[in-house]
């Protein structure tokens, strides 16, 4: 390993270029976590040699000037590169960046944008002696072996834009604020990280060259409501920044304003900006000898900087064990793995992120981006074991060492394997597994996803043994949560059952069965029988136990089952929301007659929330209508024309005197047991 001390410019104005491997992460820094803070320093350290210059300047004529104290310079950190590989003809000299990638692109970020900040300069010896920073200017045959960085695939067609359009405006326009949802779920979808540290960079820099302070606060004349807030002892926003007011342009407007734009740029500070960047920014650079290990490099310095997630470490030991191989990187990245980092988020998904992967999921009570809770679930199912969320990447390492997979081999599982979860997470409710995929997240059961992924890695998803396993694991699910029974031996239970699944023989629904039915530990991993799940059905506060979300759920899957190839499209729900109702309203005793003395009104208040007297409403009715006797309240319920509410279409409801009793909530229990039994058998 051979160090350097280097300022970021300098490593820029060599003719080469820096790859960052394609399998490293994107572009991670924020304007608020690193670029301010970096920015910060780098006006600090400008003010100080500014200071310096004026003392020199006053100690020269006292012959004095060997006193006065040079700034100190600040330290970056450090950058982990390979050796300098030479390029065949049209092609530069590059380099791998190992560690340090955050770093070095934010400060060709920063380049970028001194060099554009100088567009209005007429000294084109100014903007020269900025292009050689960011510009590789010798002949070659690609045009991106100008660049000095090449970002991870990612970052590539911004980089290429950054470097390109040359214009603040420009840059915007190809990258304008855009809004995903409406209404309430209307959120905005901001510029991409690359191009945020970008304008913020252009933003501040355009202000120091004209003389001015982006932390000065804005002198406006305040509100007269804040001055009333205020007085009545309410918090208002405190003083807003040019930084603060900058960074909101960049977030909301198409063409965010920049400060003190009409002012000329000041020849000097352009001066003091170049001398701060060149000559009082250092870096370490650590170059690589050919023997030197660049994985455990990389994992000896997880920590620093922005936190790895388990989806960087996984991604990077993968590759660089193909390295290792003589495989391909390129071929298996761009087969196996770009889809993580490019895909698309689903139309309509309420996310800050445009990509599928990096929207973030809550599972329990974490949350997580898609990516690193598919990683975490595909390694408990390879492990076959309970994974620490915090512990993912080290146990998929023992793993791999244990059983030393083909890297493409392994590649190929992993991709099929996240299709799978994929359709979990937004799932196709026109299916089965689709409709066992919402109903396991409408129940949070995501303890249970690695045994979803090792049975359809070994049955496959489109055969009957794979949908049958699924209808056993919603059963237990089911009828524990119909019992109100808990969920917190499931992260014993699943993984329980994964390793009695693993065997040189298929799985099969008989063994999930056997396995599940032979259970130990009482209420809190058995799996109710008919029995136990009949008197639960029958006499439970069905709703009180599930509440809205899942006693819809619940209620779906019996309208579903409900249905008959004459009258009903019988795999499709109703495209409108659907609703749950009370028949008889939770309101009763203000609206409905007593039932008769005080056993008679507990017994109802027991059988209230029963399924019995739960139905589904494709538009919901206003309270007034909810609360109303039966008489008026039974033929808006079956204007629905749904399955479940036929059994309100029967003549007998017509007839003079039909009233909505204990005892017939009790019967239409017993009818939709029957289906329930059917929906999620005990064998």
């Amino acid at each position: 390993m051979q160090p350097n001390k280097v300022s970021p410019l300098t490593l820029f104005h060599q003719p080469l270029q820096y790859l960052v491997p394609i399998f490293q992460r994107g572009y991670v820094w924020t304007i608020e976590k690193q670029i301010q803070l970096l920015w910060a320093d780098i006006a600090e350290r400008a003010d100080e040699l500014a200071k310096y210059l004026e003392l020199l300047e006053q100690a020269r004529p006292m012959g004095s000037a060997h006193l006065v104290q040079k700034p100190r310079k600040h330290f970056l950190g450090t950058v982990i590169v390979t050796d300098h590989v030479s390029g065949r003809p049209g092609e530069p000299t590059t380099t791998e960046v190992i560690d340090g990638q955050q770093r070095m692109t934010t400060m060709q970020l920063l380049a970028l944008a001194f060099r554009d900040a100088l567009a209005s300069v007429e000294d084109e010896y100014q903007q020269a002696s900025l292009d050689v920073y960011t510009h590789n200017a010798a002949k070659y045959s690609h045009n991106h072996y100008h660049y000095k960085i090449w970002p991870t695939n990612a970052g590539r067609s911004e980089m290429t834009d950054l470097v390109e359009c040359r214009s603040a405006r420009k840059v915007c326009e190809k990258y304008p604020i855009t809004t995903t949802g409406s209404g309430r779920s209307k959120k905005r979808v901001l510029r991409p990280l690359l191009v945020e540290a970008y304008l913020y960079f252009y933003g501040v820099v355009s202000m120091f060259l004209r003389g001015k302070d982006f932390d000065e606060v804005i002198q406006e004349t305040p509100h007269p409501l804040d001055e009333l807030l205020q007085d009545l002892g309410f918090e208002v926003d405190g003083d807003k920044t040019w930084a603060m007011r900058w960074v909101h342009g960049i977030r909301h407007d198409l063409h965010p304003q920049i400060p003190f734009e009409d002012l000329p740029i000041r020849p000097e500070r352009i001066t003091l900006l170049l001398s701060t960047l060149t000559d009082y920014l250092q870096l370490i650079e650590l170059r690589l000898d050919p023997d030197d290990d660049a994985q455990i490099i990389f994992e000896s310095l997880n920590g620093r900087g922005e936190r790895l997630t388990p989806a960087d470490l996984i991604r990077n030991f993968v590759f660089l064990e193909a390295t290792r191989a003589n495989a391909r990187t390129d071929t298996l990245y761009t087969e196996h793995w770009q889809d993580f980092d490019e895909a698309p988020a689903e139309k309509g998904a309420i996310s800050k992120s445009r990509l599928f992967w990096k929207v973030e999921e809550r599972q329990g009570r974490l949350t997580n981006t898609r990516l690193d809770t598919f990683l975490y679930h595909y390694v408990s199912m390879r492990s076959m074991d309970d994974v620490k969320l915090d512990h993912v990447f080290e146990s998929f390492k023992q793993w791999w060492f244990a059983e030393k997979p083909d890297v493409d081999v392994e590649l190929t599982r992993l991709k099929k394997a996240a299709k799978l979860f994929e359709s979990l997470i937004v799932p196709d409710r026109k299916t089965r597994f689709g409709r066992f995929a919402h109903n396991m997240r409408v129940l949070d059961s995501s303890t249970m996803t690695p045994v979803v992924l090792y049975l359809g890695e070994q049955l496959g998803t489109e055969s009957e043994e794979f949908l049958a396993s699924l209808q056993i694991l919603e059963s237990y699910v089911v009828r524990r949560a119909v019992c109100g029974l808990t969920a917190k031996a499931y992260n014993r239970v699943f993984p329980g059952l994964l390793k009695r699944l693993a065997g040189p023989e298929k799985p099969t629904s008989s063994a999930i069965a056997q396995h599940l039915m032979g259970l130990a530990g009482g209420p809190t991993q058995n799996w109710p029988d008919d029995a136990e799940f009949s008197k639960a059905w029958l006499e439970g506060p069905t709703y009180r136990h599930l509440r809205s979300a899942k006693t819809k759920m619940m209620l779906e899957a019996l309208e579903l089952a409900a249905r008959n190839k004459v009258h009903h499209e019988t795999e499709v729900l109703p495209t409108a929301p659907l609703h749950v109702e009370h028949v008889l309203p939770v309101a009763w005793k203000e609206h409905w007659p007593s039932p008769g003395d005080a056993n008679a009104e507990l017994v109802r208040d027991q059988l209230l929330h029963n399924v019995g007297n739960l139905t589904l409403l494709t538009e919901k009715l206003n309270p007034a209508l909810s609360n109303l006797g039966f008489d008026v309240k039974r033929p808006e319920i079956t204007k629905s024309l749904l399955a479940l509410n036929a059994y309100f279409q029967d003549p007998r409801w017509s007839e003079p005197g039909a009233v909505w009793t204990e005892g017939e909530i009790r019967k239409r229990a017993e009818v939709l047991w029957k289906l329930a039994v059917n929906v999620w058998p005990h064998a």
